[in-house]
C-alpha cells in the first residue's frame, strides 16, 4: 500500500520526543557507515525560485527516500517520499512543511540532550515563527525548563508566541523587547530565524555569549543567508554540525572560514556526538549547534509519522500506487 497524508493527517501524527529518537537511530546507522546520502541539490528556476533535492539510502534499516522542495515566487511547498527498499514499496507520501520545522526541532532537540548542562533550566529564543515553537517544544523534551524569554521584532508576534508557548507547555514565556534581553543569562539560546531578506544583518552576536551557555542556530541553510556572526563560532568551546557539506552551503558558516575564526579542530559532527565523541569537557563551556537539515533526518522523521499514522488510521491508503516492472 501507499499512504498520502496531507497536512493534517501529519499534524495528528507527531510525536516529538518519538521523532527524536528516531533521528537518534538514524545519526546511528549514518555514523557506521550504512548510510548513501549525496549533497543536496540546489536548481535555480526561471521565476525567482528553486528546486531542492535531498535523497538518501538506510541500508541498514531498509529504508529509503527523499525530501523535494520547491518555491515559486512566494510560496514553498515541501513533499517526502518514504520506500521499503526490502519489500519494494513507496510506503508514503507526505506534506511536509509542518514536519521540516518539527524534524528541525527534533535535531535541535538532540543535539541539546548532548551539548546543554544537565541542570539548564532557562531558554532565550529569538525568533517568533514556526520553527521557533517547534525548537523550543523539542529543547523542553530533553530539559526540565522553566522559564523563557523570546524576541522578534514584531511585537504582536513575540507576545502572541509567548501566549501559545506558555499554555501548550505549561511555563512562563515572556516577551521582550530587544535580542540582548532574551539572551542574557540563559541557558540555552534558540536562534530561529529568517534572515534571508535581511542583507548582511545578524540575528545573535557573539559577544552574547556567557560562560556555560549552549547555542542552537538552525537559520542560514543558503550561501546568501546569515543568522549569526562570525564571532559566535570562534567563542565556543566546541560546535557541533548536522553536516559537513554545511560547510559549502551556510552563509553563516562561509563567512566565519573567510573570517578564519572557523577553528575545524573544534568541530563535530552531530552523528559522532551520538556516537559518544564528548563536546562539553565541563560546565563552564560554551557550546554551539549549527543545521542546515539532512534526508536522513527527514527519512526518519516520516517513517515516525508513518508508523504513528497507521495506529491512529489516518490518511488515504491509495492501494499500489506504483506499478511493478519485471526485469529478466
Amino acid at each position: 500500500m501507499t499512504l498520502i497524508l496531507n497536512l493534517k493527517d501529519v499534524e495528528q501524527a507527531i510525536n516529538m520526543r518519538t521523532i527524536i529518537e528516531q533521528i537518534e537511530k538514524g545519526l546511528m546507522e549514518e555514523y557506521n557507515g550504512h548510510v548513501i546520502m549525496p549533497p543536496r541539490m540546489n536548481m535555480s528556476t526561471n521565476n525567482q525560485g528553486f528546486f531542492r533535492l535531498m535523497p538518501a539510502v538506510m541500508n541498514e534499516s531498509g529504508y529509503m527516500g527523499f525530501k523535494a522542495f520547491f518555491k515559486s515566487k512566494d510560496q514553498v511547498r515541501y513533499l517526502i517520499g518514504i520506500i521499503d527498499q526490502n519489500e519494494n514499496n513507496l510506503e508514503a507520501m507526505m506534506d511536509s512543511s509542518y514536519l521540516t520545522a518539527v524534524r528541525t526541532g527534533a535535531t535541535t532537540g538532540l543535539a541539546t540532550k548532548y551539548l546543554a548542562r544537565e541542570n539548564a533550566r532557562t531558554v532565550g529564543v529569538i525568533g517568533s515563527g514556526l520553527e521557533a515553537r517547534t525548537n523550543l517544544e523539542a529543547v523542553c523534551a530533553v530539559r526540565d525548563i522553566e522559564y523563557v524569554r523570546v524576541f522578534s521584532p514584531t511585537p504582536h508576534r513575540r507576545e502572541l508566541f509567548a501566549a501559545e508557548m506558555s499554555a501548550k507547555l505549561g511555563i512562563q514565556v515572556e516577551a521582550v523587547t530587544s535580542p540582548l534581553m532574551a539572551v542574557e543569562g540563559a541557558d540555552i539560546v534558540n536562534v530561529c530565524t529568517n534572515t534571508s531578506t535581511k542583507g548582511n544583518r545578524v540575528a545573535f552576536e557573539g559577544n552574547w555569549m556567557n560562560k556555560s551557555m549552549h547555542v542552537n542556530s538552525i537559520g542560514s541553510t543558503m550561501p546568501s543567508m546569515r543568522e549569526i556572526d562570525t564571532d559566535t563560532f570562534e567563542k565556543a568551546d566546541g560546535i557541533v554540525i548536522d553536516t559537513i557539506h554545511l560547510e559549502n552551503e551556510s552563509g553563516d558558516v562561509l563567512q566565519a572560514i573567510k573570517a578564519c575564526q572557523y577553528d575545524r579542530t573544534k568541530v563535530v559532527e552531530l552523528k559522532e556526538l551520538v556516537a559518544g565523541q564528548k563536546v562539553r569537557a565541563n560546565d563552564d563551556q560554551i557550546t554551539l549547534f549549527k543545521s542546515v537539515g539532512t534526508a536522513v533526518q527527514d527519512i526518519m522523521a516520516a517513517r515516525a509519522v508513518y508508523e504513528e499514522a497507521k495506529k491512529l488510521g489516518v490518511g488515504t491508503d491509495v492501494g499500489e500506487f506504483l506499478e511493478a516492472k519485471l526485469f529478466n
